[in-house]
């Protein structure tokens, strides 16, 4: 007959298996399993030992994946969501090019524009890369060199 440890272990390595997570998603998915506090801690910190846990590699991983669909602001609200460190946060999002957030923004409005038409409202471009998490320096950057290069959209 399995351990609760046993039974815990192996439950999270079938969810990590599916993907990476964090500690703090694994450790809600055992409490939602049942496991109690005092297992489900001893196999995380067994996990996180191994490697199989590692904030820091899933941050980086997260970034890479979603940068082309949000700014460095949705990728922050997401990364905190998920229960990663706002210091491992700032030094993954620093450790990026900064010129990804503007070409990232850049891609989705043209995406957005093909999409939509000729007619786009700065306003619709705007907001819909607000949503997404871009800061306004470049939403602003991105609204102007869409406007110049195509000035009867706005």
């Amino acid at each position: 007959m399995k351990t609760d440890f046993n039974k815990a272990i192996t439950f999270a390595c079938r969810v990590l298996a599916f993907r990476l997570h964090t500690r703090r998603e694994l450790a809600l998915r055992l409490a939602q399993k049942g496991f109690p506090p005092e297992v489900s801690g001893r196999v995380l910190d067994m996990l996180e030992e191994y490697g199989y846990i590692n904030d820091r590699l899933f941050a980086c991983r997260w970034v890479e994946q979603r940068l082309g669909k949000r700014g460095f602001r949705g990728l922050k609200r997401e990364l905190l969501e998920k229960g990663v460190g706002g210091d491992i946060i700032d030094e993954v999002l620093d450790g990026l090019d900064c010129d990804a957030e503007y070409n990232a923004a850049l891609k989705l409005a043209k995406k957005k524009l093909a999409e939509g038409g000729e007619a786009y409202p700065y306003q619709r471009l705007a907001g819909v890369l607000r949503r997404r998490g871009f800061s306004g320096e470049v939403i602003g950057k991105v609204c102007r060199a869409v406007s110049e290069s195509k000035p009867d959209v706005f």
